[in-house]
């Protein structure tokens, strides 16, 4: 049986917030069995993300197509993880950066007040007053709804059945790949990725 996550995202309004360390940390944010399964991306993660982690889609709301890059197996830790270590930290995805923070698509930034590395008075200091400082702030937290309604107008013209095929099912998730890339450069970029898709995801 899959367990609740452990993610309780809230909204920053004026508070402060240190972050110590991943140390001795057991990595529950990238741990399918907390329901760590998979993040969804913008058009500006595509570079970053096709040579390490599969690049699929979901239906939304309204029946539109969400980028995601799938995390895990949902049964298991992130292939990347190990003893509790990111083995590829210097490249790992945007989502993974961020995280204890979250870009929202309502132009607020969330956080994880459950980060066992959240503190309220020492360590490095990642938001003031609500704001996010500069040495842990990137590309996602800004016009985050900009970019979230770009992303959707895009693929929203190739979104037609017989573009895509179910790619795996996991966690009661129904993942999609484009068939081909359309003369597409991001969806090339997708198919690409799916070299990534190993033993690992029990396809």
């Amino acid at each position: 049986m899959i367990k609740l996550y452990m993610k309780t995202f809230e909204k920053i309004k004026s508070d402060t917030f240190y972050f110590n360390s991943c140390e001795g940390c057991e990595a529950k944010c990238c741990d399918g069995r907390f329901g760590s399964l998979f993040a969804q991306i913008t058009l500006e993660d595509f570079e970053k993300v096709y040579e390490i982690f599969p690049i699929l889609f979901i239906y939304g709301e309204l029946n539109f197509l969400k980028p995601v890059i799938l995390l895990t197996n949902g049964k298991s830790l992130c292939k990347y993880n190990k003893d509790f270590k990111c083995t590829i930290y210097e490249k790992r995805p945007s989502i993974c950066k961020n995280y204890p923070l979250s870009a929202h698509l309502d132009n607020s930034i969330y956080i994880d007040k459950s980060c066992p590395a959240l503190n309220s008075n020492n360590g490095l200091k990642i938001v003031e007053d609500g704001q996010i400082k500069n040495n842990f702030n990137n590309y996602d937290f800004h016009n985050y709804q900009e970019k979230y309604i770009k992303m959707h107008f895009y693929f929203d013209k190739f979104n037609k059945k017989n573009n895509l095929k179910p790619i795996i099912f996991l966690n009661n998730v129904q993942f999609y790949s484009f068939k081909n890339n359309l003369n597409d450069y991001y969806i090339e970029l997708q198919i690409k990725s799916l070299k990534n898709i190993d033993t690992y995801y029990n396809i």
